[in-house]
């Protein structure tokens, strides 16, 4: 009997060690497992069961078993390092801010297919990156179960000129297959459309081909910097390289995906360098018109999304950095905005959702409410130190500020609701 592994979408590459299968899954993940059958050759992708058909059968389904368990238990992300837990039935993708799920009362759906990212940047705002010291795990939801979910909650809200944006605590185009996700919903969006924020990285001109013809309409690309040293030293990582995200820039806005470049003001760190890269999209967005029309608004996006760096609780905070309040931000922008006027160019960096076409929407109802106490059992493993996650009335609760961590797990412990906005649950144990 032949079993061939290949044959599995979510195994993109299988190599061996004597009797052991090291598997990588969904390309950024890898997991290792025993065969403990003595009656079996691995030949690349192939594993050759030489028994009796019966056996061979039983021994078959061994394997698939001892994958499964392997993928649902042993998974490790290559990227970041870290354990990664895979998402799938039943547990809810409403609840968390890691993964699944985030309506906020508008037409925009968050859709987060997993967490984890490529970069270190020094302001990460979730402490991201392969040298996080809060992040103990990843999440990875299957993609069938990512779109089932969607269908429903857009259907919900009415499957009308709503925005999937792809987006997420790490790099949202590391999910894969990227391509696959961002058709499915495409297809699926009635006069919508699907967007995607990206550090750029691991962006190439194959995948943005593909993307283009799956759908996407725009990618938010972050730039903070066009100086080769602040642009490594605010990413965290010295292999960054902005010749090659300034490339893939010019390269999107030939294309029939929106561009918008989006970066972030850290005050006191690259006040020059973001005005430079102001400057960067200003100038490419004359030289390269791109008439992309947003259906939400029946016109053209804003080239640039001008964003202020702000500090929080699990975020990393530069040293030099000084905090702004939103007023002193806008009254910079609005100082650009007419320097580029009297120099006969209209620019709106002050940006409202109305630009974007985002509106109100019917909202989830709240299945929790703050100060409720209940009993539920934990069942997996947190996204930070001192997290555990239950799953309850078709929602996420993330218990916070819980000490060994593994001795709740599958064990019945109250707690009482301590926010519950945006359909986002968290608790403490009582």
């Amino acid at each position: 009997m032949i079993l061939d592994l290949s044959k599995f979408k979510m195994i993109t590459n299988v190599k061996s060690k004597g009797n052991k299968l090291i598997l990588e899954i969904n390309k950024n993940y890898v997991t290792e497992v025993e065969i403990p059958y003595e009656e079996v050759e691995i030949e690349g992708n192939i594993i050759k069961i030489n028994a009796h058909p019966r056996r061979a059968k039983n021994i078959e389904m061994g394997i698939l078993n001892l994958i499964s368990y392997s993928v649902a238990n042993n998974l490790r992300s290559k990227i970041t390092k870290r354990r990664v837990i895979y998402i799938n039935e039943p547990i809810p993708l409403i609840g968390h801010t890691a993964f699944g799920l985030i309506e906020r009362g508008r037409n925009i759906i968050q859709v987060r297919g997993h967490c984890g990212c490529n970069l270190n940047c020094i302001f990460c705002s979730v402490d991201e990156g392969e040298y996080s010291k809060t992040r103990k795990n990843d999440y990875y939801v299957d993609l069938d179960y990512l779109i089932e979910e969607y269908k429903k909650l857009a259907e919900f809200k009415g499957n009308y000129k709503l925005e999937a944006h792809l987006d997420g605590q790490g790099e949202p185009s590391l999910y894969y297959p990227l391509v696959d996700l961002v058709q499915e919903l495409s297809s699926f969006n009635k006069n919508g459309v699907v967007t995607m924020q990206s550090n750029g990285v691991p962006l190439t001109y194959k995948l943005i081909d593909e993307l283009e013809e799956a759908g996407l309409h725009r990618i938010n690309l972050s730039i903070n910097a066009i100086d080769e040293k602040m642009a490594k030293m605010l990413a965290g990582r010295r292999d960054y390289d902005i010749e090659k995200i300034l490339d893939i820039a010019e390269y999107i806005k030939n294309s029939k995906i929106h561009l918008l470049i989006a970066p972030l003001l850290l005050p006191n760190v690259n006040d020059e360098e973001f005005k430079r890269v102001i400057d960067y999209a200003i100038d490419l967005d004359l030289r390269v018109k791109q008439n992309i029309i947003n259906p939400l608004t029946g016109k053209r996006d804003p080239i640039l999304g001008c964003q202020l760096c702000k500090i929080y609780q699990l975020g990393r905070k530069p040293k030099k950095m000084k905090v702004w309040t939103f007023e002193k931000f806008y009254d910079l922008l609005n100082k650009y905005e007419l320097e580029y006027k009297k120099k006969g160019i209209n620019v709106k960096l002050i940006l409202k959702p109305e630009d974007f076409g985002t509106h109100k929407r019917k909202r989830l109802p709240y299945v929790f409410k703050v100060g409720e106490t209940l009993r539920v059992k934990p069942i997996l493993d947190g996204r930070v130190y001192g997290e555990v996650l239950a799953a309850e009335r078709g929602r996420v609760i993330q218990i916070i500020n819980c000490k060994n961590e593994e001795k709740i797990l599958n064990k019945n412990v109250r707690i009482k609701i301590l926010r519950n906005k945006d359909n986002i649950y968290v608790a403490e144990l009582i």
